[in-house]
């Protein structure tokens, strides 16, 4: 009796325990809700009236109701059949529950279930967090390499992002040691015992790792090695995970070999958004003749012009390079003691993650030779310019004064045409007075025959008395005649004389000046050679002038 009572004890006490540490429902073999305990309500959110004499079903997800799974779950029930497992169900609201129980069916004397009594433990908050950390893991798993070792470094698994990050296939890794995607280096080294002594101290180590893939290609890994703690806080696996950042390492390493090549060719200076500098290479320094010193913290307007600094165009490019727009072009700068410096630049605003810029990196090459060069050859293309302007004036002026000696020349030729004209005519006037010299000689011989036969006619006339006298008369008058005549003859003779004395007074004149004329024709003619031949040379000098010229401005250009 003793022992009867004291079994009952034990058992009380048990299911005291159970209902106070569990969440206890009954069910008629059918589903129907008998009753539940104040832990099943709470954590279903329900008062027992609420559920009391309703089915099983309403904890489920209606999608279940009249599923053949949920059918034959309350059959093997209904046939005595213990269920347990992790089940999802729903809570007062629609409210997802997750819980892990047992539904046990209780059998009367008749050996049938008479009941079932489920008990069951919330594990809601456990369950959503290992879903999400499953998620987690897939995520991570399907978006990075992921391997996994034992504390000695061998291989146990890795997924498809590792095994396609170095080129093997998982039977080809599995079992095998860590070290064989280190290079042999590397492998022996007391860094690497090191590594894997702090992973099994239990400290995660995060870096970014060279490793050897298949067939010895060079792979670069952002990985971390997380060393995974048991109960006992015993490290007992290591997890990679590794991002594949060879091809950024390998533009980053480009990208630090051009920005190292070009600070060794370039002069380079960093400046703040507001003009401030922040560094200079030796380069620049060099260039500008200061110390880092000098110039660290100071504005930018030291290097231009008091003239620009003030200037709205200054203002204009500091903003524009605030607004991250870029500036390049030849500029004059002031160094060290007020040297003036010519040099190429760019000013290149550098921007942050949010696409702002932050601060303006200048690269700049000296040209202040090529300047300077250039501005001797512009101002000697600028002379001789000048002087093929005037050359080619000077050639103008020759080829008028050119023509107008031709022209000259023509006009001297045909004024000693004329003058032969003229010399001849007056040789035929002197022909023609020397003819009417003869003339009047014959009228002068024939007046005195006419004289001396007047005198004869008078004298016989007187001779001849009273008869005579009419005769006398025109004897007399004949005389007369003749004297008139001879008078007149003599009067000829003195005009001819003169106009012969005229006519070769002319002819020597029209000699002399025929001589002169021929003489200037000469002279002409030679000047008209010499000025084509000096128009000939003024071309060639005007040309080789602008051909001089033109190659000036290609040498500045050049410059």
């Amino acid at each position: 009796m003793f022992l009867h009572r004291n079994k009952a004890n034990i058992q009380s006490a048990i299911a005291d325990a159970i209902d106070r540490s569990q969440a206890v429902i009954e069910f008629m073999v059918d589903g129907t809700v008998i009753t539940a305990n104040k832990n099943f309500l709470t954590a279903f959110g329900y008062a027992l009236d609420e559920i009391k004499g309703k089915h099983h079903s309403m904890f489920v997800d209606p999608s279940m109701h009249d599923s053949p799974a949920y059918q034959a779950f309350w059959s093997k029930l209904g046939q005595g059949h213990f269920e347990a497992g992790e089940f999802k169900r729903v809570g007062k609201g629609g409210r997802e529950i997750w819980i892990v129980g047992s539904y046990n069916p209780i059998l009367g004397k008749d050996g049938k279930p008479s009941k079932i009594v489920k008990l069951a433990t919330d594990i809601t908050d456990a369950k959503i967090r290992g879903m999400e950390d499953t998620s987690k893991l897939g995520a991570i798993s399907n978006s990075q390499a992921v391997i996994e070792f034992d504390m000695s470094g061998i291989v146990l698994t890795a997924n498809e992002g590792f095994l396609k990050t170095m080129g093997y296939a998982l039977a080809e890794i599995r079992g095998k040691h860590h070290s064989m995607f280190v290079e042999p280096a590397m492998r022996e080294s007391e860094a690497y015992r090191e590594f894997w002594d702090s992973l099994n101290r239990g400290v995660y180590q995060k870096a970014e790792y060279k490793r050897i893939g298949k067939g010895g290609r060079e792979v670069w890994l952002l990985a971390t090695y997380a060393p995974i703690i048991d109960d006992a806080g015993r490290a007992f696996k290591v997890v990679k995970f590794a991002t594949d950042v060879t091809e950024h390492k390998l533009r980053v390493a480009d990208s630090d070999g051009q920005i190292s090549a070009i600070g060794k060719s370039q002069a380079v200076i960093e400046f703040e958004m507001d003009g401030t500098v922040r560094g200079a290479n030796a380069n620049f320094l060099k260039t500008l003749g200061y110390t880092l010193d000098e110039i660290k913290g100071r504005h930018h307007s030291m290097f231009v012009t008091s003239q620009e600094r003030e200037s709205e165009t200054y203002r204009d490019f500091w903003a524009a390079l605030n607004r991250g727009e870029y500036r390049s072009g030849e500029f004059q700068r002031v160094g060290k003691g007020g040297k003036d410096v010519w040099i190429q630049a760019s000013y290149n605003p550098i921007l942050d993650l949010n696409g702002r810029p932050f601060k303006v990196v200048k690269y700049a090459s000296d040209t202040t030779a090529q300047v300077v060069a250039r501005m001797k050859s512009e101002r000697v293309r600028s002379m001789m310019d000048s002087v093929a302007s005037g050359a080619e004036e000077l050639n103008a002026s020759v080829r008028e004064i050119a023509e107008a000696m031709r022209k000259s020349r023509d006009t001297v030729l045909d004024v000693v045409a004329r003058v032969e004209v003229a010399d001849e005519r007056a040789r035929r006037l002197n022909d023609a007075a020397s003819a009417m010299e003869g003339i009047v000689e014959i009228i002068g011989n024939i007046t005195g025959q006419i004289n001396l036969l007047a005198l004869n006619a008078t004298i016989e006339s007187a001779r001849a008395g009273e008869a005579g006298r009419g005769f006398a008369v025109v004897a007399s008058e004949v005389k007369s005649l003749a004297t008139q005549a001879k008078h007149a003859t003599d009067k000829i003779a003195g005009e001819i004389g003169g106009l012969t004395e005229i006519s070769r007074n002319v002819g020597a004149s029209l000699d002399a000046i025929k001589s002169e004329i021929q003489q200037v024709s000469e002279y002409v003619a030679s000047t008209a050679v010499a000025v084509e031949q000096q128009s000939t040379v003024t071309s060639d000098m005007s040309a080789s002038m602008q051909r001089a010229a033109a190659e000036a401005a290609t040498i500045g250009l050049a410059a």
